[in-house]
């Protein structure tokens, strides 16, 4: 527990007068109840008596209303000092979760659920937050709940002890229900994000979905996700709602002793009504803190759970930059020497040697598997080589910044990505371009014309991942995104594959216009594509089998004319 509120402290440090005022208010909140108590017995013994003055009756009125004018500001300023040091923090746990995410590498998104990420940021901070804001009840209601009982000490000590035989059980309570509550809220939080996860998968996975009919399929997932996420819930309703009617049978218990003890003390004139009645309300009143403490200790538990998993999450090891050359352009050319990479189950590229120079057009041909994407992944430095090189202007890309080598590339994937914003947003990406620089890039990558005909130009929102646009023209909206950037080098993984032919061969010409002043390498399935390209790679299996240009190749009759021969027949 205080390993977390150690982790949480520099959340609350910038707000921490707020927190001390707010404490400070709530002990004014305990000591408003403690007065109000005290009013009780004049109340019954002076103000309802009818040998009373008007003098003790308007006093009376007087200090409850006095005491109602002061609650006012004092209990505003306390809960709302408290929301907004709780959801302030939140908001910075939650921006730190999500730079986190930004900052960790390849490898890790490749073993995680995104559901589960999504639940991290979302759910994970709501209930973390939830029980910590219920948790500044465990230092008011124990002021309230001493105040209170020194007043029942105060009106009859004999009474007070019945309600103290009984305390033991409560404290029992509170810590069986603790640790069962915070045992179960592991699973609760683990299969919200497998919820969250199907939840994703099937709105990500519409168009899928509906080609194949699988939405019985996906339905039948999600209620799979959903029924363990109700069992792991209704786990801790159980405890959780045990807990809380326990804890006020021992007070019904308490309760019943007192009245048995109190009807004798009152028969053989040990005490007034007026006293009865001020410690009955003094005990309702601490009742009521006890009562308050069993609902924040359950939230506290749960926060505690979803804590440690935020905070675990916050500890992974980011994305590893050891280098430390800046590098500043691409001016002579890229070598691969011997690299061996794997994903964890088997190489997928082996002792692969090859080079690119500067302002060659070059590409890589294979089946799937062969490695070619992986290679592209490399280059990006999205993942570490386990053995070999690869050397940029003669510098291993290990001793490289990350951020100065991902300068010199813009890539273009056959995966589209577009963010839901206006199309201009998608091609500047928070960058400043000029409009002669935007409607430059659009024309090469021959996307003017659709851009025309829609209502409001460059300014039209193109909906989640670019679903309101076509694929072909989200493409020519990811390759005007990339020339628009003006790279060293142009990364191509199929990205002309959703293109027209018309349209391709613009993009094309866009690129033989860029030779030997920009470097092209580009994944192609499509053969007739790279005929032109200076050098042709054929990868398989991982291995460097073949290489030249298309006439080259196709004279040896190896495995690229085998492609290309299989390429013409589709």
């Amino acid at each position: 527990m205080f390993d977390l509120l150690k982790r949480l402290y520099p959340y609350v440090k910038p707000f921490i007068s707020k927190v001390i005022l707010s404490i400070l208010f709530s002990f004014g909140l305990a000591a408003i109840k403690g007065l109000q108590v005290q009013l009780v017995k004049p109340m019954f013994d002076k103000g309802l008596s009818p040998h009373s003055s008007w003098e003790e009756v308007i006093y009376l009125a007087g200090m409850l209303f006095f005491l109602g004018i002061v609650n006012f500001p004092v209990r505003f300023f306390h809960f709302y000092w408290i929301r907004f040091v709780v959801d302030r923090a939140t908001c910075t746990l939650r921006t730190d979760i999500f730079t986190k995410l930004q900052k960790l590498p390849m490898s890790f998104y490749s073993k995680s659920k995104q559901g589960q990420l999504i639940s991290n940021i979302l759910n994970d901070t709501m209930i973390f937050s939830q029980g910590f804001r219920n948790g500044v009840d465990l230092i008011r209601e124990p002021v309230t709940a001493i105040i209170m009982l020194g007043l029942c000490l105060y009106y009859d000590w004999l009474l007070t002890g019945v309600v103290l035989v009984v305390t033991p059980l409560f404290l029992i309570i509170f810590i069986i229900s603790g640790r069962k509550i915070r045992a179960n809220q592991g699973d609760v939080q683990r299969d919200i994000s497998d919820v969250t996860h199907s939840i994703n998968e099937g709105i990500s996975g519409q168009k899928i979905s509906k080609a194949f009919n699988l939405q019985n399929y996906i339905l039948s997932r999600f209620e799979s996700a959903q029924n363990k996420f109700f069992n792991a819930q209704m786990r801790t309703t159980f405890v959780e709602e045990f807990a809380h009617p326990l804890v006020e049978f021992v007070g019904a218990i308490a309760f019943s002793g007192v009245i048995i003890f109190a009807h004798y003390r009152i028969r053989t004139n040990s005490m007034t009504v007026g006293d009865f009645l001020s410690f009955m309300t003094a005990l309702v009143l601490l009742m009521d803190p006890i009562r308050k403490f069993s609902q924040a200790n359950v939230k506290l538990n749960q926060a505690r759970a979803a804590g440690d998993r935020i905070f675990e999450m916050l500890e992974l090891k980011e994305e590893v930059d050891l280098g430390k050359y800046e590098l500043k352009s691409f001016n002579q050319k890229i070598e691969v020497k011997d690299v061996t990479f794997s994903y964890g189950e088997g190489d997928v590229i082996k002792n692969l040697s090859l080079t690119v120079e500067k302002g060659e057009k070059i590409a890589l041909v294979g089946l799937s598997g062969s490695g070619k994407s992986t290679l592209i992944n490399l280059l990006l430095g999205l993942y570490n080589i386990d053995s070999g090189e690869i050397l940029i202007d003669g510098v291993s890309i290990r001793d490289i910044k990350l951020d100065s080598l991902r300068k010199i590339f813009s890539l273009v994937s056959q995966d589209v990505f577009l963010f839901h914003d206006t199309i201009r947003e998608n091609l500047t990406i928070g960058r400043d371009y000029s409009e002669e620089e935007i409607d430059c890039s659009l024309q090469v990558a021959y996307a003017t014309g659709f851009i025309n005909d829609l209502p409001m130009k460059k300014l039209t929102i193109i909906g989640d991942r670019g679903t309101r646009l076509s694929g072909g023209q989200g493409q020519r909206l990811t390759i005007a995104r990339a020339f628009l950037r003006n790279p060293d080098i142009f990364l191509f993984d199929e990205a002309t594959s959703s293109l027209d032919n018309e349209s391709e061969k613009v993009v094309q010409k866009a690129l033989e216009g860029l030779a030997g002043e920009k470097t092209v390498i580009a994944i192609a399935h499509r053969l007739s594509t790279i005929q032109d390209f200076d050098r042709i790679y054929v990868l398989k299996e991982g291995h460097l089998i073949e290489q030249g240009n298309h006439r080259e190749l196709i004279g040896k009759s190896g495995e690229y004319a085998k492609l290309y021969e299989l390429s013409q027949k589709v």
